[in-house]
């Protein structure tokens, strides 16, 4: 079984422990999207590092977004990933701060269909490579944290501030309508919306608009979760896995970095600080251990009908179970390597 991983955040100092993960789960290569100083001379300096590793990573860059409020900074971001493709970037990462954390100098958020970043979209599209574009987050993000709501064991914390509930943020409603807003205006440019588009608990959503865009794809990446709950959810998923195969790319969203990589515990396991105690254990072995999993979890999910009892990832404070899928060995293939291939030319 091939696997392609569309979606990681490899710090190039950690190429290496993500080899050794990889090589034990089976997965071939990765996608890693650079953090937010991917462009230029640090961007150049991350590929020599990544290319020691040949056919192992596929790199996305970024733009200078902390140079957004100057004049003409939508061209000039242009310029720069110009050149970066020429370097060998494969792709351009944006986050979700685009839309929930830029301002602009009379301290309103920048809309994410702002025709200002035009230039941006449509260079991705002269030059051959796909955007992928993290808008919003799921709906409980925008809701009380309460007992009600299945992220309630990760929106406290360390992770409190992923909470937008009444705090004047936009609202998830308006985002997404902006993100759909530049994919279509943009009907060259090739867009990967992560987490399912951030409609995972809405398929009919995100069924929707991959009807409306066809230059639209989602990864499948940290949302297993609520997509594989027991019941109509699950049975709802593999639905749409089923209806949307050709449009949808196997990804996990692993990361690997300076703040969890020494705590021994995948980062997008999303542990509290201090909930899995390290004690004796080797951080890098540890670390190995718990990606694995978390991992393994993702395939399963899709590739077997096995129930996930408590799975490695936090969510909810009631506990749950994750419903694999069983997709058939079809859907599976083009889900988890065929698809990725095609977007970016693997070979």
């Amino acid at each position: 079984m091939t696997i392609i991983d569309a979606h990681t955040h490899v710090l190039p100092q950690y190429a290496d422990l993500a080899v050794a993960v990889m090589d034990r789960c089976g997965v071939e290569c990765v996608l890693t999207a650079e953090w937010h100083d991917g462009f230029g001379q640090a961007l150049e300096d991350h590929l020599a590092i990544f290319n020691r590793h040949p056919d192992r990573f596929v790199v996305f860059g970024n733009v200078d977004f902390g140079r957004i409020n100057e004049p003409g900074f939508g061209g000039s971001a242009a310029k720069q990933m110009e050149q970066d493709v020429g370097r060998g970037m494969r792709g351009l990462k944006v986050y979700k701060a685009l839309g929930l954390e830029y301002r602009d100098e009379n301290g309103e958020f920048w809309r994410v269909n702002d025709e200002r970043l035009d230039p941006i979209w449509d260079m991705a599209g002269r030059s051959g490579i796909p955007v992928l574009l993290h808008t919003a987050d799921p709906p409980m993000f925008w809701e009380p944290v309460n007992e009600d709501n299945f992220w309630n064991a990760v929106l406290r914390g360390e992770y409190a501030w992923w909470s937008y509930y009444r705090k004047g943020f936009p609202s998830r409603e308006e985002l997404l309508a902006e993100r759909n807003e530049v994919i279509k205006r943009h009907p060259n440019t090739l867009f990967i919306c992560p987490h399912v588009g951030s409609n995972a608990s809405s398929l009919d959503a995100a069924a929707d608009d991959l009807d409306a865009m066809p230059n639209l794809y989602y990864d499948l990446s940290a949302r297993i979760p609520i997509m594989g709950l027991p019941g109509r959810r699950s049975e709802r998923a593999r639905e749409f896995l089923i209806a949307y195969q050709d449009r949808v790319l196997f990804g996990t969203d692993a990361i690997y970095d300076d703040t969890n990589v020494p705590a021994g515990v995948q980062a997008q396991c999303l542990r509290q600080p201090g909930e899995v105690p390290l004690e004796d254990a080797d951080p890098l072995d540890r670390y190995i251990e718990t990606t694995m999993n978390f991992v393994q979890s993702h395939i399963d999910f899709l590739t077997t009908d096995r129930v996930q009892i408590d799975p490695p990832f936090t969510r909810t404070d009631r506990g749950y179970s994750i419903v694999g899928l069983g997709l058939p060995p079809d859907a599976c293939e083009k889900i988890l390597h065929q698809n990725v291939r095609r977007l970016l030319e693997i070979s």
